[in-house]
């Protein structure tokens, strides 16, 4: 899938892009440099479907060379999913000339695509002017093409935006048939798991923190900011522990260590939290009580088959 990030200089798309694709928090994206030409970023989605986002820098001398007959075709074809970001603090003249130039080549190259998504960035800001942006963008477009146009007040800086671009990209992937088989086959694995274990499970794609799926059904949660499993010293030191304790049972080349597994305790239950699919998704799992059969149920399912089945089912 083709996502085409438009408009013009400082209107926030490459921050937009790094905080909700990236993992990158809004500190580390505060000062960033304006985007040369246009950056192609590939990255999963949810875990269910990869994504290329074109990042296309916003100066005017770019601009021209995107509207160029070399490279219009390339910039605005085959695309999937189409946003325009404007900065909503400043209202220029000129950018309505990028908009109706942004508009005209991507209905003509790429005429399937049914809406097109317009987020007006920084409405934080008290001199906010996204009233006026939208006016400015929507004069002389005919009533047909309007339909088509979705408005959004946004900002990077306070999470609307992110939140904005997930929703987009979720309706859009909805209508892909093979994302929703995918996504079908993972809650069936899911929910096999549950049966066999009477516990919850929820998986999580690890790089931007999305639910994939869950046995709960529709469930509602903030991107996850997921630890890295490495220990440190401390894996250092269990590590010597353990070739002492190989040496003592007379066993030689003891292997190295990972940690896949983190086990947490409650009052009322255990969760499990393990690593799949070589750190790029996380599965966790909720016990209804503390029985000990139903933690080594958990303990023998998440290295069975059905675990087995998730992990290649991810892979492929």
């Amino acid at each position: 899938m083709k996502i085409l990030l438009f408009g013009p200089q400082n209107a926030g798309k490459t921050s937009l892009m790094r905080t909700t694709c990236l993992g990158y928090n809004f500190m580390k994206v505060i000062n960033l440099k304006p985007t040369k030409g246009v950056s192609r970023e590939n990255f999963m989605f949810r875990g269910i479907m990869e994504l290329t986002l074109w990042d296309c820098g916003g100066q005017e001398v770019y601009i021209e060379r995107y509207f160029s007959k070399s490279q219009r075709e390339l910039i605005f074809s085959e695309v999937t999913t189409a946003i325009f970001m404007v900065d909503s603090a400043v209202v220029d003249a000129g950018v309505k000339g990028v908009f109706d130039g942004f508009l005209k080549y991507l209905y003509e190259f790429s005429p399937h695509v049914d809406k097109i998504y317009i987020l007006l960035n920084k409405i934080d800001l008290q001199n906010s002017r996204e009233d006026d942006n939208y006016e400015l963008l929507i004069n002389e477009i005919s009533e047909e093409k309007r339909k088509n146009l979705e408005f959004t007040p946004v900002s990077v800086k306070e999470g609307s935006a992110q939140h904005r671009l997930i929703e987009v990209l979720d309706y859009e992937i909805q209508k892909s048939s093979l994302a929703m088989q995918r996504i079908g086959k993972i809650r069936h694995l899911l929910d096999q798991l549950k049966s066999n274990t009477l516990s919850e499970y929820l998986l999580f794609n690890q790089p931007d923190g999305l639910l994939i799926a869950s046995t709960f059904g529709k469930f509602e949660s903030k991107p996850l900011k997921f630890m890295t499993f490495e220990s440190g010293s401390l894996e250092s030191n269990l590590y010597h522990i353990y070739e002492v304790v190989m040496s003592q049972l007379n066993v030689s080349n003891a292997s190295s260590l990972t940690l896949s597994t983190l086990i947490y305790e409650s009052d009322t239950g255990y969760i499990l939290v393990k690593e799949i699919h070589d750190g790029s998704a996380v599965l966790m799992s909720v016990t209804r009580n503390k029985n000990p059969e139903v933690f080594s149920g958990v303990m023998n399912a998440l290295t069975g088959e059905d675990f087995k089945n998730l992990k290649n089912t991810l892979k492929t």
